[in-house]
């Protein structure tokens, strides 16, 4: 990341939610003193990306994100070295990422998928009634990226996003 805040414009990120500045802030001011021409915040583009999932049924959307994560977290990369894993333990979620791992490699892959906490997959993302993820929309609008890439299979959720920048 220091690399990436000292020679580029922006950064495209991974793992980027709300609250992740107070761990990327000092990699990326150091990438900037390196560049040495006063570069700053002001002039560095933080991409961030999340899953919207349009449900009254958290606990559903929830679980339709699970399969994915398991994946990332407990099958993506090197056992030693899984950048996806290594920003859940950062994260304070280290005995699930570790849990997630250690089931998806040995092809439990449902029990991994079972595994992934509820909690880790609603800070990364916006799910729920329309409601509730416009009410969630103000701590990613807050969150220090510039750019929030919205995923979903749902046209709905574009429209919901819409919604809560309007209302914001």
């Amino acid at each position: 990341m220091k690399p990436t805040a000292e020679i580029a414009d922006g950064w495209l990120s991974m793992g980027f939610m709300p609250g992740a500045m107070d761990e990327y802030r000092s990699w990326l001011e150091e990438g900037f003193r390196r560049a040495g021409n006063g570069k700053g915040f002001k002039d560095f583009a933080i991409a961030a990306n999340v899953h919207v999932e349009v449900d009254n049924d958290v606990k559903g959307a929830l679980a339709r994100l699970k399969p994915e994560i398991a994946l990332y977290v407990g099958g993506m990369g090197h056992k030693t070295k899984n950048f996806h894993n290594d920003i859940m333990v950062r994260r304070g979620f280290g005995d699930a990422a570790q849990r997630i791992q250690e089931l998806y490699l040995a092809g439990h892959k449902d029990e991994a998928i079972a595994t992934v906490p509820d909690e880790w997959v609603d800070m990364k993302s916006l799910v729920g009634p329309a409601a509730r993820i416009r009410e969630r929309y103000r701590t990613w609008e807050d969150c220090g990226a510039d750019t929030l890439n919205v995923r979903s299979r749902q046209p709905e959720a574009i429209e919901v996003m819409a919604q809560a920048v309007r209302l914001n």
